[in-house]
């Protein structure tokens, strides 16, 4: 009880920072579905390809689990250290937000070129194999750039009407993006093993 009211009341505390966040974050899911009309024939055909082969390895068990979750695991992880990277430097709130912007982009490519090219199967492969580790990552995104910005904010000058020293917030800031990582290993092990499952069951 006190970790969910200690959540919503940095949210309240921060609501335009996530409101700026999500923003861009859907101005990128909607870009990239857009995109999609403009790939060119042999790009659509090379990547449907690479669907099909996809659903095949999946129908037929052949997706290795363990490989997957690491691979899905560094993915993820790659952009949690780069935001705490860039939380660490004066230059950090622009380029969290384009991140945010990227990760919006490539997911609304991803869900627009199957609904496209697939329709209804493209639509249920969308709920079934992308939205259930999402569900996680997104939110964990936009927190962590919340949180991330708040700091890059501290060390450029708002360190000055804070009581807590440099080192004990930088030692805060890194334990958070170690609590991050193990939601991202939660992720990432629905990526594995969960959503293949599900798409073995529609295939």
């Amino acid at each position: 009880m006190k970790l969910i009211n200690s959540i919503v009341n940095h949210i309240k505390a921060n609501r335009w920072q996530y409101l700026l966040i999500s923003i861009i974050f859907i101005a990128g899911l909607i870009s990239g579905s857009y995109r999609v009309n403009d790939l060119e024939v042999s790009v659509k055909s090379h990547l449907l390809n690479l669907i099909d082969n996809y659903l095949r390895g999946s129908s037929q068990g052949d997706m290795a689990g363990g490989r997957l979750l690491v691979y899905a695991f560094l993915n993820q992880a790659k952009t949690i250290l780069l935001v705490w990277f860039l939380g660490l430097t004066v230059i950090g709130m622009p380029l969290i937000l384009g991140i945010c912007f990227l990760k919006g982009f490539s997911l609304g490519f991803t869900i627009g070129f199957l609904v496209q090219e697939k329709a209804g199967a493209g639509i249920l492969i969308s709920i079934l194999a992308i939205l259930p580790q999402n569900l996680l990552y997104i939110p964990l995104l936009i927190i962590w750039s919340v949180v991330s910005i708040k700091f890059s904010i501290f060390i450029t000058g708002g360190r000055h009407s804070n009581t807590l020293s440099l080192g004990k917030a930088l030692a805060a800031f890194t334990a958070q993006m170690l609590a991050f990582l193990l939601v991202v290993l939660a992720g990432a092990v629905i990526e594995a093993y969960f959503s293949p499952w599900f798409i073995q069951i529609f295939v």
